[in-house]
């Protein structure tokens, strides 16, 4: 861990976790995409894991009033049912390869909140149960292999009745599997000494990010910052696509 590694961390989750502070999610989708052009999944994807488990738990009791306990609890278990096979194939996939697909769903991910918006629920969507679960279960798959879980916050989105009952279940969600992957990342060998200085070297840009948040909040549109969100996303997708399948690296 140079000097130059460490800033570049810092820099990196300062951007992501300002993000997370400010829409509530998606501080991967920023971060990964940056950190990747310079060090491999196995060690961005367990060391953001560190910050993002106390970070959600936090969030999850300020929100803990709006939870849809009956809704929330089926979606978590096999959002959690997902994460081991998406955790065995960040250990053993190679690091060019993860960074392609990981590319492509940042990608794919900007385009889909690009082109929606949060709205009322409509009765004919809670007639799909399945499908929700098939939701769930891919999302956990690529939480474990990108720490990036927004398949089901994009589902989340198109059902919640308002943003207090979709912010109240994202949140709630996000900390339960985050807590069941930090132990899956424990027990396969993958909380390494890297990964611990990883973690060390974003605690201070979380903490900043998120107190800037706090006091830039209250201040700006929720909407404008949602769409420099999906920018980011963007161009964060493009550039890791074209770095990992042009150069292998």
């Amino acid at each position: 861990m140079t000097l130059s590694t460490a800033l570049f961390i810092f820099a990196a989750q300062l951007l992501a976790y300002l993000v997370k502070g400010l829409i509530g999610f998606g501080n991967p989708l920023i971060s990964a995409p940056i950190l990747s052009m310079g060090l491999d999944n196995v060690v961005i994807t367990p060391g953001t894991l560190l910050l993002d488990c106390p970070v959600n738990a936090w969030i999850t009791w300020k929100n803990r009033r709006s939870f849809q306990w009956r809704k929330i609890l089926p979606l978590l278990a096999v959002n959690l049912c997902g994460i081991i096979p998406g955790t065995l194939l960040l250990r053993f996939s190679l690091p060019w390869v993860i960074k392609t697909v990981l590319g492509v769903i940042v990608v794919f991910l900007g385009l889909e909140m690009a082109t929606r918006n949060l709205r009322s629920i409509r009765p004919e969507r809670e007639d799909r149960p399945w499908l929700r679960l098939v939701v769930s279960a891919f999302s956990g798959v690529s939480a474990g292999l990108f720490g990036i879980n927004l398949f089901i916050v994009a589902y989340l989105q198109r059902t919640a009745r308002d943003y207090d009952e979709f912010k109240g279940s994202m949140c709630f969600l996000f900390f339960g599997e985050n807590a069941v992957r930090l132990v899956v990342y424990a027990v396969t060998g993958l909380l390494t000494r890297q990964v611990l200085l990883f973690g060390l070297a974003s605690l201070p840009a979380a903490v900043l990010a998120l107190a800037l948040a706090a006091w830039l909040g209250p201040r700006l549109e929720e909407g404008k910052l949602q769409k420099g969100a999906i920018v980011l996303f963007l161009l964060g997708g493009v550039s890791i696509i074209v770095k990992s399948v042009v150069f292998h690296t």
